[in-house]
């Protein structure tokens, strides 16, 4: 391929390329939502459903779904046991797993996650939960100490 003169091979190469990304990208989104069950029952959560709220993409990205987490803490007595996640994972052309614009219960995490997307699910699953927890622990905590004291 020249700069100024592609060829149909080249753009039929480049787009195979695309595709063959894209197949893997689905399937390694479908394998992180396994994967993060798993994560979330390794770490103490009880009924946790993880299921895809729609799978989307678009020219910009390999392949796209927003995950929703629902997961029950352990403790009784709570007026509020369960968590409700909502995650948009992203697999970019670049090979990355990106999520922006998570949200916990209410709360919505601006920060970026973005990961190499060859790292294998089961970690990649430790690496976005840890992510998460450490910023709503950190939202919790900030919450507590803005809270009026009686």
């Amino acid at each position: 391929m020249t700069a100024n003169r592609p060829s149909a091979l080249d753009f039929a190469q480049i787009l195979r390329a695309r595709q063959e990304l894209e197949e893997q990208a689905r399937a390694y989104l479908a394998e992180l939502q396994v994967q993060l069950k798993v994560m979330l029952e390794a770490r103490g959560y009880q009924e946790v459903t993880v299921k895809p709220l729609d799978a989307s993409a678009n020219d910009e990205v390999a392949a796209a779904v927003t995950t929703v987490v629902l997961a029950r803490l352990p403790l009784e007595g709570l007026k509020r046991p369960v968590f409700r996640v909502q995650a948009p994972l992203t697999v970019t052309y670049a090979g990355q797993l990106a999520v922006q614009g998570a949200q916990i219960n209410r709360f919505m995490i601006t920060e970026p996650f973005a990961q190499p997307f060859s790292t294998n699910p089961p970690e990649m699953a430790d690496r976005l939960v840890q992510f998460l927890s450490e910023r709503y622990m950190a939202h919790l905590l900030q919450a507590g100490q803005d809270s009026p004291q009686g």
